[in-house]
């Protein structure tokens, strides 16, 4: 009976300590994304938002990309922790053959025209 008692609570105790950490996790994770808006001059078809696209992709920490080639925008998603710098971002646009005209970053995601 002393060894079916420990056994329980040795099992409630794991259980408890799981779940705090998949709390703690899913609460920090949301806060370490940053949401980046570039505008992007020169985008004229699918085929340079694809070249942008693989430009982007090389850096670290990026999560998500979503180019519109109609508004002139590429929106990314970004571990915090490895966030591009404003100088970054700029230089890739301009390496990719655009011409960046703004930067912005936010800790919450932007409407993208698609999604309204």
């Amino acid at each position: 009976m002393k060894n079916t008692v420990k056994h329980t609570g040795l099992l409630v105790l794991s259980l408890i300590f799981f779940f705090s950490l998949s709390t703690t996790n899913a609460q920090t994770s949301s806060n370490e994304i940053t949401y980046v808006k570039v505008e992007v001059k020169g985008l004229a078809c699918p085929f340079c938002a694809y070249g942008l696209e693989k430009k982007l992709k090389e850096l670290k920490g990026i999560e998500t990309i979503k180019i519109d080639v109609e508004e002139g925008l590429a929106y990314l998603t970004t571990l915090t922790s490895q966030k591009p710098t404003k100088e970054t971002l700029e230089k890739i646009v301009t390496d990719a053959g655009f011409t960046p005209s703004s930067v912005v970053f936010s800790k919450k995601p932007f409407n993208l025209k698609d999604e309204n």
